[in-house]
Parts: C-alpha cells; sequence; structure tokens
C-alpha cells in the first residue's frame, strides 16, 4: 500500500530534530514520496538541495501568505526557475485569499498582482499549478478560464462548495483534501466529498498544519496520509486499495515524474 503526500511543507523549520525519525515512521506506513510546495524566494532556494536523494520533490512558487517578503524581482527569479530547473514540478504554492487581508483591498490587489504573474508564468512554461484559495473561489477559477489556462493542477486544502468543486474539476484541477475532512463541524465538507467522483481528490497533510481531528502529535506529519486515505474511503464508500490505487493514478496523470521516482525507490 504506497502513498503520496501531494502538499507537505516538510522542509520548514518546525521538523528541525525530528524529520529523519519522521520520514522513516511515515515510510514504515506507506508514504513513498512527498510533494513539496514553494512558498517564497527564500525558502524555495533550498529546496533543489533539500531533496536532493529523496523521493521528494518540489514547486516553486510565491505564496500569499508570504507577501510582505515578496519582491517584484522573485518573479523575474522564479521565471529563471521555471526556465533551468526541469525538476519543478509547478508554480505553487500561489493563490488568493480574502481571510487573510481581512478586507484591505490594496493587500488584496497585491495578491492578485502575484498571483496573475505566476499565472502567466505557468502558462509561458507549461506547468500545473499548487493553488492556495480562500474565499476567491469563483473569481479566482473565472480569471484562470478566462485566461484559457487548461494545464490544470492541485486546488489545495478544498473548502468550498460542490459548485465551485465541479467548476473546478472542469478546469481540469483535482482538488485537495486533508485533516479538515476529519474535524466534527465539517458536515458541509464531508458532504461534498461524497458528492464528487473519487478521482476528484488528492490526499495531503499540509504538515506541520492542518492536523486532523485524531492527531495527538504537536505537528501534523505524512505519516497521517494512511488515516486520512481510511477516511476518504469511508466517506465515499469505497475499498481502502481502491482508493490508494486511485490516488496514485492521479498522481501520475498530472506528474509521471513522481511516479518515476517513487519507482525507483520502490525497485520491488
Amino acid at each position: 500500500m504506497v502513498w503520496i503526500d501531494s502538499h507537505c511543507h516538510f522542509d520548514f523549520a518546525v521538523f528541525a530534530g525530528q524529520r529523519e525519525r519522521l520520514w522513516q515512521q511515515a515510510q514504515q506506513l506507506g508514504v513513498a514520496g512527498l510533494i513539496i510546495p514553494g512558498v517564497s524566494r527564500l525558502q524555495g532556494e533550498q529546496l533543489p538541495a533539500f531533496c536532493a536523494g529523496q523521493p521528494w520533490r518540489y514547486a516553486q512558487g510565491l505564496h500569499p501568505y508570504f507577501l510582505h517578503q515578496h519582491q517584484p524581482a522573485d518573479l523575474h527569479w522564479l521565471e529563471q526557475q521555471l526556465r533551468e530547473d526541469p525538476a519543478v514540478l509547478a508554480v505553487g504554492e500561489i493563490g488568493l485569499d480574502s481571510v487573510l487581508v481581512a478586507g484591505d483591498t490594496s493587500r488584496l490587489q497585491q495578491q492578485w498582482d502575484f498571483f496573475s504573474a505566476q499565472v502567466q508564468l505557468a502558462q509561458r512554461y507549461g506547468k500545473r499549478l499548487i493553488l492556495h484559495i480562500r474565499g476567491q473561489h469563483d473569481q479566482a477559477c473565472a480569471f484562470l478560464r478566462r485566461q484559457h489556462f487548461t494545464a490544470g493542477g492541485i486546488v489545495h486544502a478544498f473548502s468550498g462548495s460542490e459548485q465551485q468543486g465541479r467548476a473546478w474539476l472542469a478546469l481540469g484541477f483535482k482538488l485537495g483534501i486533508g485533516g479538515a475532512m476529519t474535524h466534527p463541524r465539517a458536515h458541509k465538507l464531508r458532504r461534498t466529498i461524497a458528492a464528487l467522483p473519487a478521482d476528484a481528490w488528492l490526499l495531503e497533510t499540509d504538515s506541520p498544519d492542518m492536523r486532523p481531528a485524531f492527531w495527538a502529535g504537536p505537528v501534523n506529519s505524512p505519516a497521517a496520509i494512511p488515516l486520512l486515505g481510511a477516511c476518504l474511503a469511508a466517506l465515499q464508500q469505497s475499498d481502502l486499495g481502491h482508493v490508494r490505487r486511485q490516488q496514485m493514478a492521479t498522481i501520475h496523470n498530472l506528474w509521471p515524474e513522481m511516479s518515476a521516482a517513487i519507482q525507483a525507490s520502490h525497485p520491488d
């Protein structure tokens, strides 16, 4: 039973001193690979060396949470990464978060400026997107439709409505799902998970954040993925093996090179 964590910030400093132990634990539970998003230029510059020699792959992007760090020159840096580093899986984690700006229209406009510029880079270099969207699903989806963006990708930590989920699926995106579905008040999200097709969803932990309700540790970990798979199987009234196979097939369709990395690390 091999699993992939499709969104994990395993490079964050909170894992220092325990990263090797947590990765061994995750592997023992069947987690064979990670996708680590880029969030800023400073962090992204470290990702190639961090992932070297591991079944971990990375994206590069400028996350709206770190808007205060981003400079216009960072977009030139990002373009250089897309042009020169073939290991970059996607442009991400990028997006829009109106909850974060709390009504500050100037900061939301700044988010839009970086978001639209990064979408253009993804189109130019044929990359998929890893999206962070809160409170802007309709707007972001409509923008990508107007831009004729067809490469798809993942809408990370999806918490929108069934209708919004179907709109993303129609654009060629998959929906990231993790610990949020396990919390007692997540009735609407669980109904959406049950209503949408099985191949709509990609499991993720967002480690160290987005801890599941059942998680006792101080930080979330890729080791949670098999348990999240069991939750997804239950909500979809499906078999765990089928969910696992569907997950791997979806990852392969999005990023065949990720499958190749897993195969290389599991030659049997």
